[in-house]
């Protein structure tokens, strides 16, 4: 037993990755480092939108909306003289949470509104889901203009240096690792679970697991309840590793990076949206940034980039990347493809 574990090639991939990402902060400069430490943040916005739309096949374009919830309520909770002389006044003397309390209860409150959103939406089916969730980070970015005093408006607001995650780029980046290695883990096991059996028997056909006793729509509203958590949490987070909050997070390119990010991975895999994540945030914010001389000769940009790659992988590899790797490891070890 203990002999397959080690020869096993998807524990050592594992096993390896885990190493040098600890290293990492060790041989790289520190500009690198604080950059892939947003960059596991950014994971965890794409593993958990893959959560609703690739195990239980509800496309939800409004994702950025539980990001943009998470940051407000820990940035709010961090600094709550935003509500003095608004009529959120009586807030502003509310006690200040520990950080680490306040990231938590981002998510928690996004969670909240995740389920008071599903509840509502997720009897909706196919495209009356989508289009009503593609609205709702635009009717969230109207509240941070028309309530400006207490969110900032288009330029938000500072925490305050010493409510960061470390006083250092190599602290963020060790505590973005371990939030993610955390969310990874603990998507897998109810992933892994019967909770997550369902999901897929829903996303598969809604008809049939409704006709064995699953009741489909208790089960679309926990996997958003899910996926809202997740990204209510990494959106807080986002706030104390980069210490400011703003309307970015509500916006739409966001989201359009964390379905780059899910699809080319390869949805309802959750190692797919790891590796997708990993190679569009870094790609967009480090590797297409040496394009920028050929942008004054061609008519492009990064998103130009993104998208092409887009188009080729869902000809390509319309099922992710990630399914050609998993092919590949399972040949390797002799088993079959699942």
């Amino acid at each position: 037993m203990m002999s397959e574990f080690y020869r096993d090639p998807k524990i050592f991939v594992i096993v390896v990755l885990l190493i040098l990402a600890l290293a990492a902060p060790l041989f790289l400069p520190d500009a690198f480092v604080f950059l892939i430490g947003l960059t596991y943040l950014f994971i965890i916005l794409a593993i958990s939108w893959d959560v609703i739309v690739g195990y239980t096949g509800q496309v939800n374009l409004g994702h950025t909306v539980f990001v943009g919830i998470g940051a407000y309520t820990t940035a709010l909770l961090q600094v709550p003289s935003r509500f003095e002389g608004t009529f959120l006044n009586a807030l502003a003397g509310i006690p200040q949470p520990p950080v680490f309390i306040s990231i938590l209860l981002g998510g928690i409150v996004a969670a909240f509104v995740g389920f008071v959103i599903g509840v509502i939406t997720l009897r909706l089916k196919g495209y009356y889901f989508a289009l009503v969730t593609a609205v709702l980070p635009l009717v969230f970015i109207q509240f941070l203009y028309v309530w400006s005093d207490i969110f900032g408006g288009e330029e938000g607001f500072s925490v305050g240096l010493e409510r960061a995650l470390a006083p250092d780029s190599t602290g963020k980046y060790y505590i973005a690792f371990g939030l993610m290695v955390i969310s990874i883990i603990t998507l897998y096991f109810i992933l892994r679970s019967s909770i997550g059996y369902k999901f897929r028997a829903v996303r598969d056909d809604e008809i049939l697991a409704e006709s064995v006793g699953i009741d489909i729509v208790k089960y679309k509203v926990l996997s958003f309840v899910i996926s809202s958590f997740f990204a209510g949490l990494a959106g807080a987070a986002f706030v104390h590793y980069r210490i400011t909050v703003g309307p970015s997070l509500f916006d739409i390119p966001l989201m359009l990076l964390i379905i780059l990010a899910a699809v080319i991975g390869g949805l309802g895999t959750l190692y797919g949206p790891i590796l997708g994540g990993f190679i569009i945030y870094l790609m967009k914010n480090w590797w297409l940034k040496s394009i920028s001389g050929i942008s004054a000769i061609l008519p492009i940009n990064d998103e130009v980039i993104l998208y092409t790659i887009l188009i080729i992988v869902a000809i390509l590899a319309p099922h992710g990347i990630w399914s050609y790797i998993r092919l590949g490891v399972n040949k390797i070890s002799g088993k079959a493809v699942r």
